[in-house]
């Protein structure tokens, strides 16, 4: 199920032209996100400043929704990988299936005793603010690469240690900005 999110519609947002907007949840950990970036902060620093959003945008707009029944998936990458560099002169990569998991942690949380579990993202509970931004900041951290010219974690792919691995990375240089999350 695609989850349509324009260029246009995320500017607006992010630059407050838009009143009172009923924003998706999707919208708003793109906003959290994107503000955590923009500040001066160890989180903004770890991802490369306020210019890792221009990235973010540009994953935020490819991301669709698709349900996968393991709910400890959050997002899945995959597909052909293209190679580019912001106007800022980062080099980042998008993959062509940027796919958020309906059943996981982003979307869900576990409410009734005959439903799966549904983990905590590091410290965070599924299906909160906090939750869904380091889902965001943990990709995002797969797709930028860092001066030494490897990402700023290493690819997870179907490991679910690693994942918690880079996820505890994540939180740890920026579990107090998404902490500090009203």
């Amino acid at each position: 199920m695609p989850i349509r999110r324009p260029r246009s519609r995320l500017r607006s947002l992010q630059a407050e032209e838009i009143k009172n907007p009923k924003l998706t949840v999707m919208e708003l950990a793109y906003l959290d996100a994107s503000k955590l970036l923009a500040d001066n902060n160890r989180c903004s620093s770890f991802f490369g400043g306020e210019k890792a959003n221009q990235i973010l945008e540009e994953f935020v707009i490819t991301l669709r929704k698709k349900t996968y029944p393991d709910s400890r998936i959050g997002i899945r990458l995959s597909g052909t990988i293209s190679l580019a560099e912001s106007s800022d002169g980062v080099s980042y990569r998008l993959f062509e299936k940027a796919e958020i998991n309906n059943l996981g942690a982003f979307y869900r949380a576990k409410m009734f005793p005959s439903e799966p579990l549904v983990p905590n993202m590091g410290s965070f509970a599924p299906n909160t603010r906090q939750a869904r931004v380091i889902i965001l900041l943990h990709e995002l951290a797969h797709l930028i690469k860092s001066k030494d010219g490897t990402w700023l974690i290493p690819d997870d792919g179907h490991s679910a240690a690693l994942s918690r691995t880079n996820t505890g990375t994540i939180e740890s240089v920026c579990g107090e900005q998404i902490r500090g999350l009203m």
